[in-house]
């Protein structure tokens, strides 16, 4: 009887339908990058939190705006960071810095670039040689209000950390690292600095899948490479099991005769929730369950391996962690005829996205097999070939997404 394969859509539901929640924790703004809030920001204090100058020049009173010359307050430079407070008369002014406190009783500044100075009588007078459109003053609150919204419940990137900082937070509550093992297999796979030895190739899964979860929020640790025997895979699977929230393992989950993962997977208590995917590359993924750890034993190859990563891991650890994700795709003009033999799989091809003027252009790059990892050199997208499609002509409209 020939075997039944779950489509990605079914086999994608039921992967976002068992992520876990695995906890928060109050972290240091300076080791917010690409942690993930808990819930949305709000200001602790106004932006900015006075009014101040927008630029170098002269603060003087606005009601005082028509005069032609300004005398100068001498003894007084209104410096970024120090509180000054001036007497002022009609018809005076004060040098103000660029982010200086503006005192009390003025309300405009004159950028001094518009401005000539000269010595009248003992006194310094500023004459203001062009009329200002603008008062150059950023209000107190101005730019946020207490209380206003600065973020939404988001991955912290750097630009981010400097919006909690600016407005006063030193630690925020993010989702907690989730703690991630990588392992591969095979007799075949070498590590990386060793000599090759006949019938070898480098192991490129594990780099891949450690920067892959490191960017998503993870703590990722690789356990190391293991040969195609039952014992060693079983003995590195407890292992990891025990230790981290997530297992990733790469090869020895197809129908080979070496491919022992599924069966040490099972006799360790990981329930299945399936095993195989109508898929193209990706096809014998293996995704289960043991408690609230989540272990998906994915293709050797490593083509493969990145694309059920792309398509099924990430989702579910951005689900875990609370973040929206959006896996839609968008359409495309094909820029040259697709085809292809096998249609019974939803097959993901590596591909080159580029705009010409306002269209998203299609560009198919040099892909023979799941194993060319080369292909992935100028690829920046993935197009989506859906089940039954054998053919999509040059000019057509195809469905993509970025990488």
């Amino acid at each position: 009887m020939a075997r039944t394969f779950l489509h990605p859509d079914e086999a994608l539901e039921l992967v976002l339908k068992n992520s876990e929640d695995y906890g928060n924790e109050k972290i240091s703004v300076l080791d917010s990058y690409n942690r993930v809030l808990v819930d949305d920001i709000y200001a602790l204090n106004d932006d900015p939190p006075f009014s101040k100058s927008s630029m170098d020049g002269y603060a003087y009173r606005k009601e005082d705006e028509n005069r032609d010359n300004y005398v100068l307050i001498e003894d007084k430079v209104v410096s970024a960071g120090f509180c000054v407070d001036i007497d002022v008369k009609s018809g005076e002014c004060v040098k103000i810095m660029t982010g200086a406190m503006l005192p009390k009783d003025f309300d405009a500044v004159q950028r001094v670039e518009w401005t000539e100075e000269k010595k009248e009588n003992g006194k310094t007078i500023i004459n203001f040689t062009k009329k200002e459109m603008f008062n150059n003053v950023i209000k107190k609150g101005n730019n946020k209000k207490i209380g206003e919204k600065i973020l939404d419940r988001k991955m912290l990137m750097p630009k981010d950390a400097a919006i909690l900082a600016g407005f006063g937070y030193s630690s925020v509550e993010v989702k907690k690292k989730i703690s991630t093992a990588v392992i591969s297999t095979g007799n075949e796979i070498a590590n990386i600095g060793e000599s090759l030895k006949e019938g070898q190739i480098y192991d490129a899964n594990a780099p891949m899948l450690v920067s892959r979860t490191s960017a998503l929020s993870c703590s990722s640790k690789f356990y190391g490479k293991v040969n195609d025997d039952e014992k060693e895979i079983k003995d590195v699977l407890s292992k990891a099991l025990n230790e981290n929230d997530i297992v990733l393992i790469s090869g020895g989950v197809s129908m080979g005769d070496f491919d022992y993962v599924h069966k040490e997977l099972l006799e360790l208590g990981v329930n299945q929730i399936f095993h195989g995917i109508a898929m193209k590359p990706g096809k014998p993924l293996f995704f289960g369950k043991l408690g609230k750890k989540a272990v998906f034993a994915l293709p050797g190859n490593t083509v493969s391996s990145f694309m059920t990563f792309e398509i099924m891991v990430k989702p579910y650890i951005l689900k875990c962690l609370g973040v929206d994700y959006d896996s839609s795709y968008i359409q495309a003009v094909l820029f040259e005829d697709f085809k292809r033999k096998d249609t019974e799989r939803l097959e993901y091809v590596p591909v080159n996205l580029f705009f010409d003027e306002t269209k998203l252009y299609v560009k198919l790059i040099r892909y023979n097999n799941s194993s060319m990892i080369s292909s992935f050199s100028e690829a920046n997208g993935i197009l989506k070939i859906d089940i039954g499609v054998s053919d999509i002509n040059k000019g057509s409209i195809a469905d993509v997404r970025f990488l």
